[in-house]
């Protein structure tokens, strides 16, 4: 039987809007604590910890294969495009090598805007790159299924879904 996620630190975030809440919490595939953010009219506390810990902490390997080949590819483009300093052994970093590279440290979990009956929840995991750390980095993942690894954009739920999804 799996072991039981549990958010720590829950609280809500906004004074002004009782519906954000936030708890910290382990992040599997980067081996760290982050803080998870979700909205109480998308889910509930234990849709979240369901989602982050059947979903999000058991990423398949495609899945993790997925974020690699799109991070390395971000990567290759972003420095051959301009000539800032990079970190030694960057440039030679690929497949699972380029996690060692990225950082996140929160993640926002969404529900479907235009079908709220969708059952499956959307994530994008917010961080840095060592090959664009001005713009900051997004994870973008529906389900399981990594939609894209690029600079920061913050669009939100409207970045996992589309109305004809």
């Amino acid at each position: 039987m799996t072991e039981r996620f549990q958010l720590e630190h829950v609280g809500g975030e906004d004074s002004t809007d009782e519906n954000k809440i936030s708890g910290f919490g382990l992040l599997d595939l980067f081996n760290c604590r982050v803080e998870y953010h979700f909205r109480t009219d998308d889910m509930s506390l234990e849709e979240a910890e369901v989602y982050i810990r059947d979903v999000l902490n058991q990423l398949p390997n495609e899945s993790v294969d997925e974020i690699c080949e799109k991070a390395c590819n971000w990567k290759a483009d972003k420095m051959s495009s301009d000539t800032a300093n990079y970190p030694d052994g960057l440039a030679e970093a690929y497949d699972r090598e380029i996690l060692a590279y990225m950082s996140v440290g929160d993640v926002a979990l969404y529900r479907n805007p235009y079908d709220r009956n969708d059952t499956a929840f959307g994530a994008i995991l917010g961080g840095g790159a060592e090959w664009d750390s001005e713009n900051g980095m997004e994870i973008v993942i529906r389900g399981n299924k990594v939609l894209e690894v690029r600079e920061f954009l913050g669009y939100g739920e409207y970045a996992i879904w589309n109305e004809t999804d």
